[in-house]
């Protein structure tokens, strides 16, 4: 998915699968200030594998979530919520096997991002025993927003409040990460965000650094660091030491036998990491140019 900071953000529908668990909550957090801030469409889906009686009542309430932000006013009322550009729609389903209900839902209405709470083991802890998150987002080939279970994230579910301020892009030649610079641009103007320092890690010889195209926004800062060692060590390592409030990834997911056994740099650092991840699909190496200084 490649988007550009000048035009509009290209985003149109945002999915939210949920187990009601409090990462879940977290998670809804994030999707619906996203949905707002881009003016996007938002889906919400619960599947149960036990087959139980769920109540739409169940399911996280965005009017009373944006009257207790102060957007929307005491009582507002759902033509007050299609003012603000936001369409919202629950689906509830009953399956031994959420990722196949999630990928026909998928099929069905397309997504532009998945917002996901990634449990401990990258579990959705109520629906079954495999990475349910990671599956998702490797499945749909969708930009997917992963937001730890111990994590506050990068806005809060009390207030509504939006804190994007330090940005980590580790990159490489291949994948691109062209990809995950632009998507990272894309949600910090969506978001509003206007003080921003973006990090640029590579691992590996500052002269074989990849080049980029680097939007000169103003109040946006960009900064390389440089590393060596292990890739996925290293950036859990810029994690540990910076407070990032987000961390954007260009991915290929499983990518040869090795991959498929230990799994991606992206799988290996959303397991482990306890700042959102920003998982962006690379389906063709956008053109790049050189780094404007």
């Amino acid at each position: 998915m490649t988007l550009s900071v000048q035009s509009k953000n290209g985003m149109a529908h945002i999915f939210h699968p949920t187990d009601f668990s409090s990462p879940s909550m977290a998670a809804f957090g994030h999707a619906l200030r996203l949905a707002v801030d881009m003016g996007t469409d938002l889906t919400i889906m619960h599947v149960d594998p036990d087959h139980a009686e769920t109540n739409f009542e169940e399911f996280p309430r965005v009017r009373a979530t944006l009257t207790r932000w102060g957007v929307l006013p005491r009582e507002g009322t759902k033509e007050q919520l299609i003012q603000l550009g936001l369409g919202v729609r629950k689906i509830k389903a009953a399956s031994k096997d959420p990722i196949v209900s999630v990928m026909q839902c998928l099929q069905q209405s397309p997504a532009d991002m998945v917002v996901v709470a990634s449990h401990e083991r990258d579990q959705l802890s109520d629906w079954l025993q495999n990475p349910v998150a990671a599956d998702i987002s490797r499945q749909s080939r969708i930009t997917t927003l992963f937001v730890p279970e111990l994590s506050k994230g990068f806005v809060s579910l009390a207030s509504g409040e939006c804190r994007l301020q330090r940005i980590l892009i580790p990159v490489d030649h291949r994948p691109s990460p062209q990809f995950a610079v632009e998507a990272a641009c894309v949600l910090a103007a969506g978001l509003k965000a206007r003080e921003v320092s973006f990090h640029l890690l590579y691992v590996g010889d500052p002269l074989h650094a990849p080049h980029l195209r680097l939007p000169g926004i103003p109040g946006w800062q960009w900064q390389w660091i440089f590393s060596s060692g292990v890739v996925v060590d290293e950036i859990l390592a810029a994690m540990e030491k910076t407070d990032f409030n987000l961390v954007v990834m260009s991915t290929r997911w499983h990518h040869g036998f090795l991959d498929a056994l230990c799994g991606s740099t992206t799988e290996r650092v959303v397991r482990h990491a306890h700042t959102p991840v920003l998982a962006v699909p690379v389906h063709e190496s956008p053109e790049t140019a050189v780094v404007k200084g």
